[in-house]
């Protein structure tokens, strides 16, 4: 009776070790399918974070580098001085203060030139002692007008004035006062076709800056380093939104990078447990084994 006593316990715990073994293994089995999978999950975390990374830091040296530039040709290094001399140096252009639909920056420079980095007093007659101390470049002066008085409309004639995004009234008086008969063409066929309908001093102009009037056609170029202030002050508007934007996005893949280097991180200890719990239940089941069948 104490032999089979002895033999139902050492089956009894055979059984358990066997359930066990077959257990570690079928948990190694899963954790050694897990792991590679994982493993890539993690690798293309890493790359989304370095190309991401790569967009931000791309956004941000374009941004730098118009930044940059936009500084350099700001002001004229003829009026530097003279704007100094006279306490105007912290005025700022008026071209920083205005927006216009992408595309048409250069009919707006073509129709403004020199006035698009007109500098604002509060009275133009405080500009009057200038005319015995002139500025050495181009440079104009404003003062807004108190209220805009609407361009009449015209049929078939899209105003360039209309093509601006304003929220300052005084800007908007001011544009408009200085914009009138100034009217916008999408092509340069369209603009010539147009030239009937034009009364004297008007002028319809294209994205690319030319213009056209009743008796001429003249071809936009930039015709100074000043060029191109308006549309690189909206692309680094644009460049700004694009890099917050990026700068979240890389930090959802920085973040998604940490969870999956955690992820696999953990199922590589699990794993190594697992093999050495595997052996160990293997080990023990066969021992047990042996002991039964003596």
């Amino acid at each position: 009776a104490p032999d089979e006593a002895r033999l139902a316990q050492s089956q009894a715990s055979f059984q358990q070790a066997q359930e066990a073994a077959e257990l570690a293994e079928a948990v190694l089995h899963e954790l050694q399918e897990s792991v590679p999978g994982l493993d890539e999950q993690r690798r293309a975390a890493q790359l989304a974070v370095n190309q991401e990374s790569a967009k931000q830091s791309d956004l941000s040296a374009r941004q730098e580098a118009l930044k940059a530039l936009q500084e350099k040709v700001r002001t004229d290094g003829k009026l530097k001085p003279w704007l100094a001399k006279h306490g105007l140096d912290g005025l700022q252009g008026l071209w920083s203060r205005i927006h216009i639909e992408p595309g048409w920056e250069n009919a707006l420079e073509s129709a403004l030139r020199e006035r698009l980095s007109a500098l604002e007093v509060s009275r133009l007659e405080m500009v009057r002692a200038f005319g015995n101390d002139a500025p050495p470049a181009k440079l104009a002066f404003y003062s807004p007008p108190a209220a805009d008085v609407p361009a009449p409309a015209r049929a078939g004639l899209k105003p360039l004035a209309d093509w601006l995004r304003l929220n300052d009234a005084g800007q908007k008086a001011l544009l408009s006062d200085w914009l009138q008969g100034c009217w916008t063409a999408p092509s340069l066929d369209e603009a010539m076709a147009l030239r009937s309908q034009l009364q004297a001093g008007e002028a319809v102009y294209v994205p690319a800056g030319h213009v056209v009037t009743a008796h001429s056609v003249s071809f936009y170029a930039p015709d100074s380093e000043q060029a191109g202030l308006l549309a690189r002050a909206q692309e680094i508007e644009n460049l700004d939104k694009q890099l917050k934007a990026q700068v979240l996005i890389a930090e959802q893949a920085r973040a998604a990078l940490v969870r999956a280097e955690a992820a696999y991180t953990d199922a590589s200890q699990r794993l190594v447990a697992a093999r050495r719990e595997g052996a160990e239940t293997r080990t023990r089941a066969h021992e047990l084994q042996v002991e039964m069948l003596r």
